[in-house]
Protein backbone atom coordinates (compact mmCIF):
# COMPACT_ATOMS: atom_id res chain seq x y z
CA UNK A 1 0.00 0.00 0.00
CA UNK A 2 1.46 3.40 -0.69
CA UNK A 3 0.73 6.53 -2.10
CA UNK A 4 2.71 9.03 -4.37
CA UNK A 5 1.97 12.54 -3.17
CA UNK A 6 4.22 14.51 -5.49
CA UNK A 7 2.93 13.13 -8.60
CA UNK A 8 -0.03 11.31 -8.03
CA UNK A 9 -1.98 13.14 -4.73
CA UNK A 10 -5.07 11.74 -5.07
CA UNK A 11 -4.34 8.47 -6.03
CA UNK A 12 -3.63 5.36 -3.21
CA UNK A 13 -1.50 1.74 -4.83
CA UNK A 14 -1.82 -1.65 -4.41
CA UNK A 15 1.36 -3.57 -5.42
CA UNK A 16 1.96 -7.48 -5.32
CA UNK A 17 5.52 -8.39 -5.99
CA UNK A 18 4.78 -12.23 -5.86
CA UNK A 19 4.25 -13.54 -9.01
CA UNK A 20 2.39 -12.83 -10.54
CA UNK A 21 3.20 -9.41 -9.57
CA UNK A 22 -0.12 -6.59 -10.20
CA UNK A 23 -0.37 -3.41 -9.56
CA UNK A 24 -3.25 -1.58 -8.56
CA UNK A 25 -4.01 2.21 -8.82
CA UNK A 26 -7.38 4.10 -7.38
CA UNK A 27 -8.67 7.17 -6.70
CA UNK A 28 -8.91 7.42 -3.07
CA UNK A 29 -11.91 9.20 -2.50
CA UNK A 30 -13.79 6.83 -5.25
CA UNK A 31 -12.22 3.57 -3.62
CA UNK A 32 -13.48 4.02 0.00
CA UNK A 33 -17.09 3.61 -0.86
CA UNK A 34 -17.59 1.06 -3.12
CA UNK A 35 -18.25 -2.53 -3.59
CA UNK A 36 -16.22 -5.29 -5.00
CA UNK A 37 -17.28 -5.52 -8.66
CA UNK A 38 -17.57 -1.74 -8.91
CA UNK A 39 -14.07 -1.26 -7.47
CA UNK A 40 -12.53 -3.26 -9.91
CA UNK A 41 -14.65 -2.56 -13.49
CA UNK A 42 -14.78 1.38 -12.98
CA UNK A 43 -12.48 2.54 -10.03
CA UNK A 44 -9.12 0.40 -9.63
CA UNK A 45 -6.46 0.27 -12.78
CA UNK A 46 -5.41 -3.60 -13.05
CA UNK A 47 -1.82 -3.99 -14.42
CA UNK A 48 0.13 -7.49 -13.96
CA UNK A 49 3.64 -6.42 -13.87
CA UNK A 50 5.19 -9.24 -15.46
CA UNK A 51 2.71 -9.03 -18.62
CA UNK A 52 1.14 -11.96 -18.10
CA UNK A 53 -2.49 -11.83 -17.31
CA UNK A 54 -3.43 -15.14 -15.06
CA UNK A 55 -6.42 -17.58 -15.68
CA UNK A 56 -9.56 -15.89 -14.21
CA UNK A 57 -9.93 -18.74 -11.34
CA UNK A 58 -6.31 -16.81 -10.67
CA UNK A 59 -7.09 -13.36 -11.38
CA UNK A 60 -10.04 -13.84 -9.08
CA UNK A 61 -8.24 -15.11 -6.22
CA UNK A 62 -5.88 -12.32 -6.19
CA UNK A 63 -8.84 -9.74 -6.89
CA UNK A 64 -9.98 -11.40 -3.30
CA UNK A 65 -6.89 -11.05 -1.93
CA UNK A 66 -6.24 -7.55 -2.60
CA UNK A 67 -9.84 -6.49 -1.54
CA UNK A 68 -9.28 -8.41 1.60
CA UNK A 69 -6.16 -6.47 2.33
CA UNK A 70 -8.03 -3.31 1.25
CA UNK A 71 -10.77 -3.46 3.88
CA UNK A 72 -8.59 -4.60 6.92
CA UNK A 73 -6.47 -1.79 6.36
CA UNK A 74 -8.96 0.95 5.14
CA UNK A 75 -10.54 1.13 8.94
CA UNK A 76 -13.69 -1.29 8.33
CA UNK A 77 -15.64 -0.18 11.48
CA UNK A 78 -15.78 3.17 10.33
CA UNK A 79 -17.12 2.03 7.18
CA UNK A 80 -14.87 2.42 4.35
CA UNK A 81 -15.05 -0.10 1.64
CA UNK A 82 -18.22 -2.26 2.19
CA UNK A 83 -17.18 -5.54 3.49
CA UNK A 84 -19.36 -7.71 1.07
CA UNK A 85 -18.02 -9.06 -1.94
CA UNK A 86 -20.43 -9.66 -4.99
CA UNK A 87 -19.56 -13.24 -6.24
CA UNK A 88 -18.82 -13.40 -9.70
CA UNK A 89 -20.70 -14.13 -12.60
Amino acid sequence: MGTNNLFFPEYEFVIKLSFPSVFVRFKRTEGYYTNFNKFFNSVAEVQYLDGIKPSKIEEQQILNEIWDFLTLTKSPNKGNFLGNRNKPD
